[in-house]
């Protein structure tokens, strides 16, 4: 009953929906950028169908954008919450994740992470470091070639689960979005 009535009331005053985009700080290509537990500095952004051994596609292009990416946690972060400190928003035509079939809003979309000095797969950040990463979407062919992407940044909360003792970092919130212009890769 109590839970109910939490989100009855939570509800009322949007309490459980992602803070509107329209909330959030400019961000700037070049400028490091806090969103919990990272500081991101977006450096650009650029499209190509063929990653070299990573992969290839024939069915549209990847849309990258390359950010330098440094842990502000005393503790290393997975994967999973690297993935959702950066989205695209209003890109039409995106994969739910690099070779899936399934088209979602690209705010749901999952990027692929990689390394961009060693093209090695991302998969946590250690405290204190910071990678070049670069971060990977598909967009399916019958889509035109975005002249920019719109990109968001998001932070997390360290908190416990609400379902078990874990500790981790939960509650993404859009705490920055802005335009980055979208150039063809050279090969």
């Amino acid at each position: 009953m109590a839970g109910a009535v939490v989100l009855l009331v939570s509800g009322l005053f949007g309490g459980l929906r992602e803070a509107p985009a329209e909330a959030a700080v400019p961000l700037a290509v070049g400028k490091p950028h806090e969103a919990a537990p990272f500081t991101i500095t977006i450096e650009r952004a650029r499209w190509t169908s063929d990653l070299g051994e990573i992969a290839k596609t024939d069915r549209g292009r990847y849309l990258i954008v390359i950010a330098k990416v440094r842990t502000d946690a005393d503790r290393s972060v997975d994967l999973s919450t690297l993935q959702e400190a950066l989205a695209l928003r209003g890109t039409p035509g995106i994969y739910a994740a690099m070779r899936d079939e399934k088209i979602v809003p690209s705010e749901k979309a999952t990027p692929s992470v990689y390394v961009l000095a060693d093209g090695s797969r991302m998969s946590q950040l250690v405290p204190g470091l910071t990678y070049e990463l670069v971060y990977i979407w598909e967009q399916r062919e019958t889509e035109p070639v975005p002249a920019v992407l719109k990109v968001a940044t998001r932070s997390h909360t360290w908190r416990q689960s609400s379902l078990d003792d874990q500790m981790n970092w939960f509650d993404e919130t859009i705490d920055a979005v802005g335009t980055v212009p979208l150039s063809k890769a050279k090969p």
